[in-house]
Protein backbone atom coordinates (compact mmCIF):
# COMPACT_ATOMS: atom_id res chain seq x y z
CA UNK A 1 0.00 0.00 0.00
CA UNK A 2 1.42 3.36 -0.91
CA UNK A 3 0.12 6.81 0.18
CA UNK A 4 -0.10 8.06 -3.47
CA UNK A 5 -2.77 4.89 -3.66
CA UNK A 6 -5.14 6.36 -1.42
CA UNK A 7 -8.28 7.60 -2.57
CA UNK A 8 -8.46 11.54 -2.26
CA UNK A 9 -11.44 11.02 0.10
CA UNK A 10 -9.05 8.90 2.71
CA UNK A 11 -6.87 11.98 2.49
CA UNK A 12 -9.25 14.83 3.01
CA UNK A 13 -10.88 12.63 5.84
CA UNK A 14 -7.50 11.76 7.34
CA UNK A 15 -6.55 15.56 6.92
CA UNK A 16 -9.58 17.07 9.05
CA UNK A 17 -7.52 18.49 12.11
CA UNK A 18 -10.49 17.07 14.57
CA UNK A 19 -11.00 13.88 13.63
CA UNK A 20 -7.24 12.82 13.14
CA UNK A 21 -5.09 13.85 15.82
CA UNK A 22 -2.01 12.66 16.97
CA UNK A 23 -0.30 12.40 20.23
CA UNK A 24 3.58 12.78 19.51
CA UNK A 25 6.91 13.26 21.28
CA UNK A 26 9.58 13.41 18.65
CA UNK A 27 12.00 11.91 20.93
CA UNK A 28 15.68 12.88 22.21
CA UNK A 29 15.93 15.97 22.56
CA UNK A 30 12.22 16.49 22.86
CA UNK A 31 11.29 18.52 25.69
CA UNK A 32 7.25 18.01 25.42
CA UNK A 33 4.92 16.38 23.85
CA UNK A 34 2.30 17.87 21.68
CA UNK A 35 -0.80 17.04 19.18
CA UNK A 36 -0.63 17.36 15.41
CA UNK A 37 -2.95 17.02 13.12
CA UNK A 38 -2.35 14.07 10.34
CA UNK A 39 -1.77 16.89 7.06
CA UNK A 40 1.60 17.77 8.18
CA UNK A 41 2.46 14.02 7.16
CA UNK A 42 0.46 13.68 4.29
CA UNK A 43 0.48 16.59 2.02
CA UNK A 44 3.39 18.96 1.32
CA UNK A 45 2.90 22.68 2.32
CA UNK A 46 2.28 25.18 -0.61
CA UNK A 47 4.65 27.29 2.05
CA UNK A 48 6.93 26.38 4.20
CA UNK A 49 9.48 27.80 6.45
CA UNK A 50 12.29 25.17 5.42
CA UNK A 51 12.71 22.98 2.06
CA UNK A 52 10.78 19.54 2.25
CA UNK A 53 10.12 17.07 -0.09
CA UNK A 54 8.22 14.05 -0.66
CA UNK A 55 10.81 12.12 1.24
CA UNK A 56 9.82 14.10 4.56
CA UNK A 57 6.19 12.96 4.12
CA UNK A 58 4.87 9.65 6.22
CA UNK A 59 4.40 6.54 3.78
CA UNK A 60 3.16 3.06 4.80
CA UNK A 61 5.08 0.56 6.24
CA UNK A 62 4.32 -3.32 6.55
CA UNK A 63 5.67 -4.58 9.83
CA UNK A 64 4.56 -8.59 10.15
CA UNK A 65 1.68 -8.41 7.71
CA UNK A 66 0.10 -4.75 9.35
CA UNK A 67 0.03 -1.69 7.06
CA UNK A 68 0.96 1.27 9.44
CA UNK A 69 0.66 4.74 8.39
CA UNK A 70 3.32 5.92 11.05
CA UNK A 71 4.14 9.98 11.63
CA UNK A 72 7.64 9.33 10.32
CA UNK A 73 9.51 10.50 7.47
CA UNK A 74 9.91 8.24 4.20
CA UNK A 75 13.71 8.63 4.61
CA UNK A 76 13.57 7.07 8.00
CA UNK A 77 11.85 3.71 6.94
CA UNK A 78 15.50 1.63 6.33
CA UNK A 79 16.80 2.76 9.46
CA UNK A 80 13.33 1.71 11.66
CA UNK A 81 13.26 -1.63 12.80
CA UNK A 82 9.88 -3.17 14.75
CA UNK A 83 10.80 -4.75 18.22
CA UNK A 84 7.88 -6.04 19.05
CA UNK A 85 3.70 -5.75 17.87
CA UNK A 86 1.10 -6.33 19.40
CA UNK A 87 -2.09 -6.71 18.31
CA UNK A 88 -5.83 -6.40 20.26
CA UNK A 89 -7.61 -9.30 20.16
CA UNK A 90 -10.30 -7.92 17.51
CA UNK A 91 -7.46 -6.60 15.86
CA UNK A 92 -8.82 -2.99 15.63
CA UNK A 93 -5.26 -1.85 17.47
CA UNK A 94 -1.63 -2.67 17.25
CA UNK A 95 1.00 -1.00 20.12
CA UNK A 96 4.37 -1.27 18.22
CA UNK A 97 7.83 -0.55 20.10
CA UNK A 98 10.30 0.24 17.35
CA UNK A 99 13.55 1.72 16.87
CA UNK A 100 14.33 4.44 14.33
CA UNK A 101 18.37 4.80 14.34
CA UNK A 102 18.09 7.22 11.32
CA UNK A 103 20.39 9.90 13.25
CA UNK A 104 23.13 7.37 13.28
CA UNK A 105 25.09 10.20 15.31
CA UNK A 106 22.60 8.88 17.88
CA UNK A 107 23.48 4.98 17.80
CA UNK A 108 27.15 4.42 17.67
CA UNK A 109 27.12 1.56 20.81
CA UNK A 110 24.72 -1.26 20.39
CA UNK A 111 23.96 -0.62 24.48
CA UNK A 112 22.37 2.74 22.42
CA UNK A 113 19.48 0.46 21.59
CA UNK A 114 17.76 1.64 25.03
CA UNK A 115 16.33 4.71 22.65
CA UNK A 116 13.05 3.57 20.98
CA UNK A 117 9.39 4.31 19.61
CA UNK A 118 6.12 3.43 20.85
CA UNK A 119 3.20 4.01 18.47
CA UNK A 120 -0.19 3.04 18.83
CA UNK A 121 -2.13 2.88 15.72
CA UNK A 122 -6.34 2.28 15.53
CA UNK A 123 -7.90 -0.04 11.96
CA UNK A 124 -9.13 2.78 9.51
CA UNK A 125 -11.78 1.16 7.48
CA UNK A 126 -13.53 3.59 5.37
CA UNK A 127 -13.69 4.22 1.56
CA UNK A 128 -12.60 0.89 0.79
CA UNK A 129 -9.38 1.37 2.26
CA UNK A 130 -7.77 -0.87 5.29
CA UNK A 131 -4.77 -0.39 7.43
CA UNK A 132 -3.73 1.07 10.44
CA UNK A 133 -3.22 5.19 11.55
CA UNK A 134 -1.67 5.88 14.62
CA UNK A 135 -2.32 7.79 17.04
CA UNK A 136 0.07 8.22 19.65
CA UNK A 137 3.69 8.26 18.94
CA UNK A 138 6.14 9.09 21.65
CA UNK A 139 10.15 8.23 22.26
CA UNK A 140 10.16 5.53 24.96
CA UNK A 141 13.26 3.69 26.30
CA UNK A 142 13.48 0.18 26.02
CA UNK A 143 13.98 -2.03 28.92
CA UNK A 144 13.78 -5.91 29.22
CA UNK A 145 13.44 -8.31 26.55
CA UNK A 146 12.66 -5.17 24.36
CA UNK A 147 15.83 -3.87 24.91
CA UNK A 148 17.77 -6.98 24.23
CA UNK A 149 16.50 -7.64 20.69
CA UNK A 150 17.34 -4.00 20.00
CA UNK A 151 20.52 -4.37 21.62
CA UNK A 152 21.35 -7.30 18.88
CA UNK A 153 20.03 -5.66 15.96
CA UNK A 154 21.55 -2.20 16.39
CA UNK A 155 24.95 -4.59 16.72
CA UNK A 156 24.00 -5.73 13.30
CA UNK A 157 23.14 -2.52 11.93
CA UNK A 158 26.60 -0.92 13.48
CA UNK A 159 27.89 -3.78 11.64
CA UNK A 160 26.65 -2.51 8.50
CA UNK A 161 27.16 0.86 8.61
CA UNK A 162 30.58 1.89 6.98
CA UNK A 163 32.73 4.20 9.21
CA UNK A 164 30.46 5.07 12.14
CA UNK A 165 32.10 4.11 15.47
Amino acid sequence: MKLVDLPQAVLDDLCQDQQWRLDIDPGFDSKHEFWMAWHHFLKLPEESYFPRSEDSLAEFLTLEGYPLLLPVPRSHHASITPIRLISSADQQTVTLFLQDAYHRDWFTEPTDARYGFLAIADRYQKFGCDFYLASYYHFSYLVGKDYEAAVALLAQKLDEYPNTH
